[in-house]
């Protein structure tokens, strides 16, 4: 009798805790894999799309912005935004003297899309209207499945800055599962 009574305690704590379990499981089992120019892939968990942009304010030299950041789980494009999740995001890149730069994107379930610098409004609503705003880049970054910290540029809105210069860096498609 006391065998059953220690067996239905066990199942009963199993049971119980199962769902806190089912939780943790589906806050790591979003995993974006990105396929690079070099034709490898990194698995990217806990992933988060990160846009930066620069602001000064206007009559001040462009060398006083401020970089910032700001995550959203949508692409943002011009004043649209396209939600990621479940979906494929190609990259096409036009080659030209040992740099490379997004030229078009295709979200899977969006169809082709324009490369445009995200809307003021959606990235930096609360920006004082005298600022200057230029965005920069769109990032994606996570854990890799041994656990460290990495990050990617996967395109930038600003001829200042390069991303993938290398085709060991270049993304050319990521899978947001």
């Amino acid at each position: 009798m006391r065998l059953l009574s220690s067996l239905g305690l066990a199942c009963v704590l199993i049971v119980g805790s199962m769902p806190n379990a089912a939780l943790a499981q589906d806050a790591t089992s979003s995993v974006a894999t990105l396929h690079l120019a070099d034709g490898s892939t990194a698995a990217l968990v806990e992933w988060k799309l990160s846009y930066e942009f620069i602001a000064w304010k206007q009559k001040e030299p462009v060398s006083s912005a401020k970089a910032q950041r700001i995550d959203i789980p949508m692409l943002v494009l011009g004043k649209k935004t396209y939600p990621v999740q479940g979906d494929s995001l190609s990259l096409k890149h036009l080659e030209a003297n040992e740099t490379a730069r997004v030229i078009s994107m295709n979200l899977k379930k969006a169809g082709d899309l324009k490369v445009e610098q995200p809307a003021r409004e959606i990235l930096a609503p609360d920006l004082d209207k005298k600022m200057i705003y230029q965005p920069r880049s769109l990032d994606i970054s996570g854990k890799s499945l041994s656990g460290m910290d990495r990050a990617f540029c996967i395109v930038s809105f600003s001829p200042l800055l390069e991303c993938g210069l290398t085709k060991t860096s270049r993304i050319v498609k990521i899978d947001f599962n």
